[in-house]
């Protein structure tokens, strides 16, 4: 990255959007039920988990780390950076 006029590139990421406490799905056993969000941009991954909120919100950001490292999280150039080069 360059921060002297030359091209500044951004990462986007794969984030958690949100936690909530949700109902056991069919056919699943007792307990706390969450469904996590994860996001970047327009994708949506969603799922649910069995746990204490504490539980699940780990994982979902063990989950988001492991996910933005095996895509190689690619570098977009921000709309706010003139590309023109002097």
């Amino acid at each position: 990255m360059s921060l002297d006029g030359g091209d500044v590139l951004i990462r986007k990421e794969y984030t958690v959007v949100s936690v909530e406490k949700t109902e056991a799905p069919e056919g699943g056993d007792g307990g706390e039920w969450y469904r996590y969000v994860v996001g970047r941009d327009k994708s949506t991954i969603v799922g649910n988990m069995r746990g204490t909120l504490q539980q699940v919100t780990h994982y979902a950001k063990e989950f988001v780390e492991n996910l933005n490292s095996r895509t190689g999280v690619p570098k977009v150039r921000s709309a706010w950076v003139s590309s023109t080069k002097k």
